[in-house]
């Protein structure tokens, strides 16, 4: 087995980042319910969007990849991936007082890169050593397509900071690298890291993943176009974009009712049945979004959808916190690097149901905005439901330690 105890401390200290990331999101939605003069919201924006994306969910693949190929690595070739991810956390909170202070500037731009590096040493490392992965491991080709697939999107703030740096300011130019770094991140990086810490839970009677991996693999780089739509694209280029986005929400409805199928008859790892919650919500916001991103194909919605910034926000944080975060809870409970005491079922449960509140909330401030209709308190009720999210992982964070004694 891998060296678990490090890898443990460094699984919960992305707690931390998450409590970090929830705090900016309550501080953000404070600002806009009540008055609060101090700090930018702009810079409290990119700050939080940039360390929930690096500080948090990448932080958490990197261990997991790191914890797939560590039984099989010498404990010699297993200290540079601990230094990857400590080189990570450190680039993620620098650019959290960067971005906080200074906001989407340049010195911030280019502290942010640092990841960028991280990421492809990181990649080079895992790439190198998955030659001592068995052929039948399932997560190899997740793991190699999604760190290539993060270091192409770092393509996406290149071009923004040539943007900066050139003055040249082009609205499409500057949506598109913005869409272009979310949708290989979220859709690329995230998708098939995470796919690749599911492949290692998977009991070994599971069916083959790799015609999944070969449809998802194949249609992510056009399913970008799904992003673009509003560039009035060439016809034959919104054609590939819905047969990938159709091949794509194939092979996920075909995988989710395979493994329904088998994981209903499986007792996992000995985890209580309220853990698997946290599973099924993620699967279940997953379908959603590849539900949503199907009817997207349809290009007047797409521009009205992608106008609206309400549904903006509403997708992505179905996406980081209803899909990634919840999967990541429960495996952090299934891999026990979190041990269900009963603080922590209150605690976890409460943050899963803060999730789900944050996301109707935010669908009904969407989708009253298609209407122009103003819906009352709206903003103190998106404070309120911040807070919850904020407390709850201020619970995790505060008892996980308990779990940590009790495992020793």
């Amino acid at each position: 087995m891998p060296n678990s105890f490090n890898l443990k401390k460094w699984f919960q200290f992305g707690l931390i980042s998450l409590l970090i990331v929830a705090l900016f999101g309550t501080t953000m939605r404070y600002k806009i319910a009540f008055n609060f003069p101090y700090l930018e919201q702009k810079n409290l924006l990119h700050a939080h969007s940039f360390f929930g994306f690096n500080g948090w969910i990448s932080h958490i693949i990197y261990c997991g990849l790191a914890y797939i190929i560590f039984p099989y690595l010498p404990v010699a070739k297993q200290k540079k991936y601990y230094f990857f991810i400590a080189a990570n956390l450190i680039c993620a909170f620098i650019s959290l007082v960067a971005f906080t202070i200074l906001g989407y500037k340049l010195i911030a731009i280019l502290l942010s890169s640092l990841v960028v590096f991280v990421n492809i040493f990181f990649t080079i490392a895992f790439i190198k050593d998955s030659k001592f992965l068995p052929k039948e491991n399932t997560s190899k080709p997740w793991a190699i397509a999604g760190l290539l697939l993060n270091v192409l999107s770092a393509v996406g703030p290149a071009c923004l900071a040539y943007i900066i740096l050139s003055k040249n300011f082009s609205h499409n130019f500057y949506l598109g690298s913005v869409y272009y770094h979310l949708h290989f991140q979220q859709n690329g990086w995230f998708f098939f890291g995470g796919m690749a810490m599911v492949a290692s839970i998977l009991p070994k009677n599971f069916p083959s993943l790799k015609k999944y991996f070969n449809a998802f693999i194949l249609t992510v780089i056009p399913a970008f176009l799904l992003s673009i739509l509003w560039a009035k694209l060439p016809t034959w280029l919104y054609v590939i974009a819905v047969i990938a986005v159709v091949i794509q929400f194939i092979a996920w409805m075909h995988l989710v009712y395979t493994g329904y199928t088998i994981l209903r008859k499986e007792k996992i790892n000995n985890t209580p049945k309220w853990v698997n919650i946290f599973f099924y919500a993620a699967a279940l916001a997953l379908t959603i979004k590849f539900i949503l991103q199907t009817i997207s194909v349809i290009p007047s919605l797409s521009q009205m959808v992608y106008g609206f910034r309400p549904i903006i926000i509403a997708y992505i944080h179905l996406i980081l916190l209803g899909v990634f975060s919840l999967f990541i809870i429960g495996y952090m409970f299934y891999r026990k690097f979190l041990l269900p005491t009963v603080v922590l079922q209150f605690a976890t449960i409460s943050f899963l149901i803060g999730v789900i509140l944050n996301e109707l909330i935010l669908s009904i401030q969407g989708f009253a905005a298609l209407t122009y209709t103003p819906v009352p308190y709206i903003n103190e009720i998106l404070f309120g439901v911040a807070l919850i999210l904020f407390i709850s992982i201020l619970l995790v964070n505060i008892f996980r330690k308990s779990s940590t004694e009790i495992n020793a």
